[in-house]
């Protein structure tokens, strides 16, 4: 993917980067689907937001390393928090599933908002969402669903059906876990990410397959992270909205899809006239907290 054009050059850079030091931060996890977030209470949006630092707090070598970076800002009276997210490339997304389980998570611990019941302001609409045992997350309706693609299939690949859950996704439906733990999702994920038909911004790719006891097993491909991740949050909710539309998934209980990082996350659907909205539930872990040392431009 070509990196965003605002880069931040040379002694520029580096001013913006001493100027975050000391500015404290969370690391957080979902499913293995990592985040720094800042409080904005805390941190300078305005700096945190350039592509080139964002680049460098998520470097895995010279920063502190994630698949993207979050900021919580206090919101209107008519929402609690807004969600600043942005991939590791850079590039800012409308959301990120696991992301905004976090963030429910660090919004209570933080006093930005009640556990008991949050609204959140995203780039794809305002949300709720709540913690208990683990947050969950209740996402606007699913869009533009496709049972079948027009799209070559590899090895393997029985179906590709579309969603939108925010932002775009593929779901391969694929024969056998082996097969599914076999895909070289280095070498094909970035020939469905990019397949024409979807357009110049391209999507996810989800591939999923039957695992034991009528749970599934799906891998991600993130756009913006350009590789694989441990979990996807959205991708979840696409690969349950698909199973169900194909009929391999009961309409009338959660599904439940494990992670890379083995860790479960359950879809569940609620249907009314307006339309299918999915509520998304997930680990939204802090790690770690922290504060900023000297960060080095990425390489």
């Amino acid at each position: 993917m070509t990196a965003p054009d605002d880069r931040l050059e040379g002694s520029a850079l580096q001013a913006r980067l001493a100027f975050l030091n000391d500015v404290p931060f969370f690391k957080m996890t979902g499913s293995g689907n990592d985040f720094v977030f800042f409080d904005a209470r805390e941190a300078p949006l305005e700096t945190l937001t350039q592509p080139e630092v964002i680049r460098s707090i998520c470097h895995r070598r010279n920063g502190i390393g994630a698949d993207g970076l979050v900021v919580l800002e206090a919101a209107s009276p008519d929402a609690d928090v807004r969600i600043h997210y942005f991939n590791s490339d850079g590039s800012a997304a409308d959301l990120c599933g696991n992301a905004t389980l976090c963030s429910t998570t660090l919004a209570a611990s933080v006093g930005l908002a009640s556990a008991s019941g949050m609204r959140l302001i995203t780039g794809a609409g305002v949300v709720e969402s709540r913690l208990d045992v683990m947050p969950a997350i209740d996402l606007r309706p699913i869009e533009d669903l496709a049972l079948d693609l027009a799209i070559t299939r590899g090895a393997g690949e029985e179906r590709i059906g579309f969603v939108r859950a925010g932002i775009p996704h593929l779901v391969v439906l694929i024969e056998s876990l082996a097969a599914l733990d076999a895909l070289d999702l280095a070498a094909r994920g970035p020939v469905l990410r990019w397949d024409p038909s979807l357009g110049a911004p391209g999507a996810n790719v989800n591939w999923v397959a039957p695992a034991d006891g009528g749970v599934w097993r799906y891998r991600t491909f993130e756009r913006g992270v350009e590789g694989e991740t441990l979990a996807c949050g959205t991708g979840a909710v696409a690969t349950a909205a698909l199973l169900e539309a194909w009929g391999l998934a009961p309409v009338t209980v959660p599904v439940t899809l494990l992670t890379s990082s083995g860790k479960p996350v359950r879809v569940r659907f609620r249907r009314d006239t307006a339309g299918v909205f999915p509520t998304l539930e997930g680990e939204g872990r802090l790690v770690f907290r922290g504060r900023i040392g000297t960060l080095d431009a990425p390489v």
